[in-house]
């Protein structure tokens, strides 16, 4: 699957157990997939919100492993890392919506 992200201009920056992280080559946004069944990723709280896709996500997801995200509670008593979910049916949907964001990373 490195291959896809690689061609959207994303390079792997870190993996763990629970996630792969990338940094787009251009713009330095920096995604994560998790490494769960399926395919997703997950965008900066901020990056959703600007490019107005928090609605199409599957909802904010909270994990140690998204370390260059801002953190907030959630339900426990310490802040954790979060983002925006992204899940899709095929590496064909996650190419385009990689695409997607190459597109919006370059022209900003």
């Amino acid at each position: 699957m490195n291959e896809i992200f690689s061609q959207y201009r994303f390079k792997l920056t870190k993996e763990t157990a629970k996630a792969t992280e990338y940094e787009h080559m251009i713009s330095r946004d920096i995604i994560y997939t998790q490494n769960t069944k399926g395919i997703n990723i997950v965008l900066h709280p901020d990056t959703a919100e600007s490019l107005r896709l928090v609605q199409k996500s599957g909802g904010p997801v909270h994990s140690t492993a998204l370390s260059a995200y801002p953190k907030r509670l959630n339900g426990g008593k310490t802040p954790i890392h979060y983002g925006y979910s992204f899940k899709f049916q095929s590496e064909e949907e996650l190419g385009q919506f990689l695409k997607g964001l190459d597109d919006l990373f370059c022209c900003r």
